[in-house]
């Protein structure tokens, strides 16, 4: 066995142990990715879980309130996560129509009930209310206007 033999045994050796280190690299790098994209992803499917509400208004008895012109609804965060009450985070419509709001609070806390005041002409009849808030969970609340 030779220089020159050893000295390519040495070359192919070394081009092997380098080969293995970059996918070794890559695949901890792919993993890496995965796992922060996992964890996102549980944070947000978290959100989406912990996020609940209920519209705690009397059906026969929901206040319109004339010199604002805007039906009085109170939302009680019922879930885990906190509530943001922006027109970027939740949407209101009623009877088929997305509708402006304004609410009391821009956060309600697990347990807390906000006030908002949906901005509409006074109804005659029965109305249905939609909420949808930005992760997706939604209630109807029908009542008689």
């Amino acid at each position: 066995m030779g220089f020159g033999e050893v000295a390519s045994h040495l070359i192919l050796f070394i081009a092997a142990v380098i080969i293995a280190s970059s996918a070794s690299a890559i695949m901890f790098v792919t993993v890496q990715k995965i796992s922060i994209e996992a964890g996102e992803q549980g944070e947000i499917l978290k959100k989406v879980i912990g996020t609940d509400f209920s519209i705690i208004n009397d059906p026969a008895n929901v206040i319109y309130n004339s010199t604002l012109g805007a039906y009085v609804i109170y939302i009680k965060n019922t879930g885990t996560e906190e509530i943001l009450l922006t027109n970027n985070t939740l949407t209101v419509i009623l009877n088929g129509q997305v509708v402006n709001f304004q609410s009391d609070r821009v956060l309600i806390k697990p347990g807390e009930t906000a006030t908002i005041y949906v901005y509409s002409p006074q109804i005659n009849g029965d109305a249905k209310l939609i909420v949808v808030t930005d992760v997706g969970v939604k209630k109807t609340f029908e009542f008689s206007g």
